[in-house]
C-alpha cells in the first residue's frame, strides 16, 4: 500500500507595515497524508492518516540598513487512527543583517527551529515529519555583532572583530548547548610583504560539561600580485579540550603553527587552503571552485572542532544548491548575501525544486567533537534544465572534544561515526507552466567503538515530482517518494504518492 499525501496552501493578502519595504504575509497550509509505514518500522509497520494544519506568517524587509527574512509556522499534527498522539511543532527560520554604523558595524541574527532525526542510525528520511518517536524538536539561536569594516589605526594597521553567541535546545535525551566565540584581527596596511595578528576565544557549555580555548597567532603574508597570497603563522593556544592521547583538563599554552594559500588565477576559478598543527589535533580547510557560463564545480575538505549548535546553523551532510548557484550569473554579481539568497530562492521556486538535498542527519549530541568532512559537487543551471551531483564523506570523532563522555546520544553507541553517500538531482521545465524534478539520495552510516562493532544503517530515497501552474495564483504537483533502508533491527520500506495544491491571494 502506498501513502497518499494531499495538501493545499492559502496565502492571505499581504499587509504592508508603515515602514518602507516591510512586507508581512500570513499563510495557511493543510495536508492530508495516508502512509503504509507511518512509524518507519522494520517489524510492525502501521498505516495511518495524518491531518496537518499549518498557519504561519512571513516577514521580509530589504533596505540599505536592514535585510531580514523571517517565517514562523506552528504545525499541528493529528493522526486519525491514533498511531501517535496529536502534537504541535513550532517551526521558524530567521535570517537578518542590520547595519548599525555605515560600512563598519553590523549585527547578524539567525534563528532556526524544527524537527530533527534522533539518530543518524535511524531509517527515516531526514525530511520526515510523520513518526515523532524518531524525531526531536530543536531550537537554535545565533547573534553576532561584528566590525565588518576596518577600524583604521593611523597609518600602521586596521582592526576587525566579531563576537558570536550561539545556543541550541532540544527535546528527548538531549539538553542545551551554548557557545561564545570572539575573533579579532590586527592587520598591517596592504603591501607585498604584510603581517597580521589574530586572537580568538571559544567557550562551550552543555549538560555534559564545558570547554574553553584561547589562541593567538602571528602571520607573515606574501602577496606578489592580486591573484596570489601565501601566509605562514605561528602562535600559542591553550584549553581544556579532551585529546584521546592526553588527560582532560587545562594544559597551558602550547605552540601552534600553520600555513595558508589563496590563488585566484581568474574571476571564475579560486583555490584556498589552510592547514594548522594545533595542540589537540591537526585542522584544515581546503576549497576549490570553478565556474563556467552555466556550470560550476566545487571541492571542499574541512577538519575542525564543532558542536550541535554549529551543525544545525551550518548543516553538514546535506547539499545546499545555494553553494553552486552562487557561483553562477546573475547570482555571482550580487555582493549582498541576503539579496543573493532571495534571488536564488525565487529561481529554485520557479524550477519546482527545493534548496536542500538532505543526505545525512546531524549528530545530535551535547558534546563538542572533531569532524572531518569532504565533498565534491557539480551543478548545471540552464534555462530549462537544472542538474546537480554530489559525493560526500564525513567522520565525527568524540575522542577529541569535550572532556566528559557523552551518554544518551549517538556517541554513547559509537565513539567514531563515519558517514558517506551521494546525491543526484535533475529538474526540467516543460513549456512555460510545468516542471519535472527527480532526486536520488544514497547514504550509509557506520559506528565504531571499543565495545561495539558493525553498527550501521543504509538509506536510499527516490523522489519524482511533476509541478504545474494551474492558474495565475494556483500551482499543483503530484509526486512519488520511495524509501528503502536497512537498520540493526531489519529492513524498512515506505512508499508515498504526494499530491499538492497551492493557492496564493496576494
Amino acid at each position: 500500500m502506498t501513502a497518499l499525501i494531499v495538501g493545499w496552501t492559502l496565502v492571505v493578502p499581504a499587509r504592508h507595515a508603515h515602514a518602507e519595504n516591510w512586507r508581512v504575509t500570513p499563510t495557511l497550509t493543510t495536508r492530508a497524508i495516508t502512509s503504509d509505514n507511518i512509524n518507519f518500522s522494520p517489524n510492525d509497520p502501521a498505516s495511518d492518516t495524518l491531518i496537518e494544519v499549518n498557519p504561519g506568517v512571513s516577514v521580509r524587509r530589504v533596505s540599505p540598513r536592514i535585510n531580514l527574512t523571517a517565517a514562523y509556522t506552528p504545525r499541528y499534527f493529528h493522526y486519525v487512527d491514533e498511531t501517535f498522539s496529536s502534537r504541535v511543532s513550532h517551526a521558524f527560520n530567521v535570517n537578518g543583517r542590520f547595519e548599525v554604523i555605515d560600512d563598519l558595524f553590523f549585527m547578524d541574527v539567525r534563528a532556526v527551529a524544527g524537527q530533527q532525526n534522533t539518530s543518524v542510525f535511524n531509517a527515516v528520511p531526514t525530511d520526515n515529519s510523520l513518526s515523532p518517536n524518531q524525531l526531536n524538536n530543536t531550537r537554535t539561536y545565533s547573534i553576532t555583532p561584528s566590525f565588518r569594516g576596518k577600524v583604521r589605526l593611523g597609518e600602521v594597521a586596521t582592526w576587525s572583530s566579531s563576537l558570536s553567541t550561539v545556543r541550541t535546545e532540544s527535546t528527548g535525551n538531549l539538553g542545551s548547548v551554548s557557545s561564545e566565540t570572539f575573533n579579532g584581527a590586527l592587520e598591517g596596511l596592504p603591501a607585498k610583504l604584510g603581517w597580521r595578528v589574530d586572537v580568538s576565544s571559544t567557550s562551550t557549555e552543555s549538560d555534559r560539561g564545558s570547554t574553553k580555548r584561547e589562541r593567538i597567532t602571528g602571520s607573515l603574508i606574501y602577496r606578489p600580485d592580486v591573484s596570489f597570497q601565501l601566509s605562514v603563522r605561528y602562535g600559542f593556544e591553550k584549553g581544556n579540550v579532551f585529546n584521546s592521547g592526553r588527560s582532560p583538563g587545562d594544559q597551558g599554552f602550547q605552540g601552534t603553527y600553520g600555513a595558508g594559500i589563496v590563488w585566484t588565477p581568474t574571476p571564475r576559478t579560486s583555490v584556498r587552503a589552510d592547514i594548522d598543527n594545533r595542540p589537540f589535533a591537526n585542522t584544515s580547510s581546503l576549497s576549490a571552485t570553478h565556474r563556467m557560463a552555466r556550470m560550476s564545480f566545487s571541492a571542499t575538505h574541512a577538519r575542525t572542532l564543532t558542536n550541535r549548535a554549529q551543525q544545525l546553523l551550518q548543516p553538514s551532510g546535506v547539499v545546499d544548491r545555494f553553494d553552486s548557484l552562487s557561483l553562477l550569473e546573475p547570482f555571482a554579481s550580487l555582493t549582498d548575501p541576503i539579496q543573493r539568497e532571495q534571488l536564488m530562492t525565487a529561481f529554485l521556486d520557479s524550477q519546482g525544486i527545493s534548496r536542500y538535498i538532505v543526505g545525512l542527519s546531524p549528530i545530535l549530541t551535547d558534546s563538542e567533537f572533531l569532524q572531518t568532512r569532504s565533498q565534491i559537487s557539480l551543478s548545471r543551471a540552464g534555462a530549462r534544465n537544472t542538474m546537480s551531483l554530489s559525493l560526500f564523506l564525513t567522520e565525527s570523532d568524540s575522542g577529541v572534544g569535550s572532556p566528559l563522555a557523552a551518554t544518551g546520544d549517538d556517541f554513547s553507541r559509537a565513539s567514531v561515526i563515519r558517514q558517506h553517500g551521494w546525491n543526484a538531482s535533475y529538474s526540467h521545465r516543460i513549456g512555460s507552466r510545468s516542471s519535472l524534478a527527480f532526486s536520488y539520495s544514497s547514504t550509509q552510516s557506520n559506528g565504531r567503538s571499543t565495545s561495539l562493532s558493525g553498527l550501521s544503517s543504509n538509506r536510499d530515497v527516490l523522489n519524482a515530482t511533476l509541478s504545474t501552474a494551474l492558474g495565475a495564483r494556483t500551482n499543483g504537483s503530484i509526486g512519488l517518494r520511495m524509501t528503502r533502508a536497512t537498520v540493526i533491527s531489519g529492513d524498512v520500506d515506505e512508499n508515498a504518492v504526494i499530491a499538492t495544491l497551492t493557492t496564493r491571494f496576494n
